[in-house]
């Protein structure tokens, strides 16, 4: 239900990103690669979606980046071999283009060594 001052605002809201359609909109890009691998087009809508949601739109904010998508994505990448190396490539190629640096890839593995440390001993946690 809207309440009153939000209908009769002067806002428009035709102008706001509304994700779920982003989302979609990219799923079905990536999903028209057919020379690229499931996992890369996977990590990709993964970057894409949490770049989008999380506003990041100047190339110093990637470093940030990379670690919060780590940190909300670990447990998906340690439990997923394929899509943690498809992450590490991505992060190489941000390295490439000099939006990323290597004290900030060295966090982000170390960060998933120790959850894969932690998957592998459940005591150590």
């Amino acid at each position: 239900r809207m309440e009153l001052d939000v209908l009769y605002s002067d806002h428009d809201s035709e102008d706001e990103l509304d994700h779920d359609v982003a989302d979609f909109e990219d799923r079905t890009l990536l999903g028209g690669f057919s020379d690229v691998a499931e996992e890369e087009k996977r990590i990709m809508h993964m970057w894409n979606s949490f770049k989008r949601r999380q506003r990041i739109l100047a190339d110093g904010h990637v470093p940030w980046a990379c670690e919060a998508f780590t940190h909300q994505h670990g447990q998906e990448l340690v439990q997923n071999p394929r899509l943690r190396w498809c992450w590490r490539v991505l992060m190489i190629k941000l390295w490439n283009h000099g939006l990323l640096n290597g004290r900030t890839m060295n966090i982000c593995n170390k960060h998933l060594e120790v959850l894969e440390s932690q998957r592998a001993d459940p005591k150590q946690s």
